[in-house]
């Protein structure tokens, strides 16, 4: 299945796990960003997985597209603060740290969302928002 993938601002078609890898070679290259997956066919209904990065810190939000549900990744619950990152508009967020998870982590689940045509990450742990 193809997917959209959307680097700060940037489209792109993305229908395997390498063409992911190649996109996340880029968004490495970048002090910050924000990345979306959707499905290409059903972009406005469909399930979305995206990532908010700031050097080390990054952390993921899944909508299922169905019922309005979201969640977002839990990391470390003991983590006390706030991360800020910068969106593909301009505005800077703020999001309590203990959403982080480890940027690895994240690829990984970036690349089970594009495998699976969309599911939730099963390596990420999540919280209904």
């Amino acid at each position: 299945m193809t997917m959209e993938l959307n680097l700060h601002g940037d489209a792109r078609a993305v229908d395997t796990v390498l063409a992911l890898e190649q996109a996340l070679t880029e968004a490495r290259a970048l002090a910050q960003c924000e990345l979306w997956l959707t499905q290409a066919a059903d972009a406005e209904q469909g399930p979305a997985l995206c990532m908010l990065r700031n050097g080390g810190n990054a952390w993921l939000m899944y909508l299922s597209g169905q019922d309005d549900l979201s969640f977002h990744s839990l990391g470390d619950e003991e983590a006390d603060g706030a991360c800020s990152y910068l969106l593909a508009n301009g505005q800077v967020d703020e999001y309590p740290e203990a959403w982080c998870v480890d940027v690895a982590l994240c690829h990984r689940a970036l690349a089970e969302f594009v495998a699976t045509g969309g599911a939730r990450p099963a390596s990420i742990a999540w919280q209904a928002d």
